[in-house]
């Protein structure tokens, strides 16, 4: 990331991962974290905390630059997932980037029964993708760019995990031109 690009961080624990990733990438606008439960927020500075549903952000047309989503897809159908894939694209500028990562079904039916169990919220069964089946909603979305990264979030215990990296690529006359 660059030091001038608008960050957009969305899920219940935004805040303090918006404040880490200005932190590191010595951000100069003032990062977003869209809450999307009830917790109170945290006493964070420097961070512009707004409440919203991921599928419905309250942001404007093309406002960030670089949007993350982590852990959040388990919990989302794919007709769910693929709305907040089509918002994401909506808020993020041109050529903007969203990074969304979570844990990834097995091939082992004894390890998915173990992530169905952690992961699961009051007896549901979370949604685990494989790359090609979140690529192709992302695609849907309107992202004609998608592909899988080797970031390796910290997570207990071990498992499979899938990180997306998609990007808008939409052209218009307003926009071709422009870096």
């Amino acid at each position: 990331m660059a030091p001038v690009e608008r960050l957009l961080v969305v899920g219940p624990d935004s805040p303090a991962l918006a404040s880490l990733i200005a932190d590191v990438a010595e951000l100069e606008p003032t990062p977003i974290a869209v809450l999307t439960d009830g917790r109170a927020a945290p006493d964070v500075t420097g961070i512009g905390v707004l409440r919203g549903q991921p599928h419905r952000l309250p942001l404007e047309d093309g406002q960030v630059d670089f949007a993350v989503v982590p852990h959040q897809l388990r919990h989302w159908d794919d007709a769910l997932t693929l709305r907040v894939l089509e918002e994401l694209w909506r808020v993020l500028d041109h050529n903007g980037v969203a990074v969304l990562w979570e844990v990834a079904p097995s091939k082992s039916a004894a390890v998915n029964a173990v992530w169905s169990s952690i992961l699961g919220r009051n007896g549901t069964r979370p949604y685990l993708r494989t790359f090609g089946q979140l690529g192709q909603l992302a695609y849907d979305a309107g992202f004609a760019w998608v592909q899988t990264l080797p970031l390796r979030p910290f997570l207990f215990p071990p498992g499979p995990r899938l990180t997306v990296l998609v990007r808008k690529e939409h052209y218009t006359p307003e926009n071709v031109g422009r870096g």
